[in-house]
């Protein structure tokens, strides 16, 4: 079936490109996880120079919290610097981090709205695909209700019952964790009747 009536993105949406975006969409993000994980890799690795001017600094003080508060601080100002260079390689991969992120996000919403495009029908006449999920008849009786002063209370209480059901559960569960007078501890046979 052609359905390359709709545009998403100002591009023109064809059920061959968007299945080809649903394939292409989890390897690059498989893509930028591996990328990611180089990101952490390069902020684990420590800078030894500044290691080394640590453990000297380290031999000559000793921080112990219990000394005056004037003390402590100036332990905290004898501490060598970290080099310029080692801080511009971590703002640079905390930055890379986070383009890496919004480029995951993008990657994930753009798989989704092609695989919503994919399922959704297309209207008898040639017309551009349906865009709700919920049929007409149940979203025009539905709708206005929920969205007045009833339907808010309404939500409320399913929410509040939800989370006694939870409660509930939770209670009930940890009744079943707790043993009984007299019934066999784990790991032990239960008695002969």
């Amino acid at each position: 079936m052609d359905r390359s009536y709709g545009t998403l993105f100002a591009v023109h949406m064809t059920e061959a490109f968007a299945s080809a975006v649903t394939v292409t969409v989890p390897i690059l993000a498989l893509a930028a996880g591996a990328e990611a994980r180089a990101v952490r890799d390069r902020l684990r690795r420590p800078d030894n120079e500044w290691e080394k001017q640590f453990e000297a600094h380290q031999a000559s003080h000793e921080f112990d919290p219990a000394k005056p508060p004037s003390e402590v601080l100036q332990y905290f100002k004898d501490v060598p610097g970290v080099s310029k260079a080692y801080v511009a390689e971590r703002m640079l991969a905390v930055a890379s981090a986070i383009v890496w992120l919004v480029v995951f996000v993008l990657l994930a919403i753009t798989e989704l709205l092609s695989l919503v495009w994919l399922a959704l029908p297309v209207r008898a006449g040639g017309g551009l695909p349906e865009r709700d999920l919920l049929p007409d008849g149940l979203k025009k009786a539905v709708a206005p209700k929920l969205v007045g002063t009833e339907g808010r209370g309404f939500v409320k209480v399913l929410l509040s019952e939800l989370e006694g059901a939870l409660e509930r559960a939770a209670d009930k569960a940890e009744g079943a964790k707790e043993q009984t007078p007299g019934a066999p501890e784990d790991g032990e046979p239960p008695a002969p009747a």
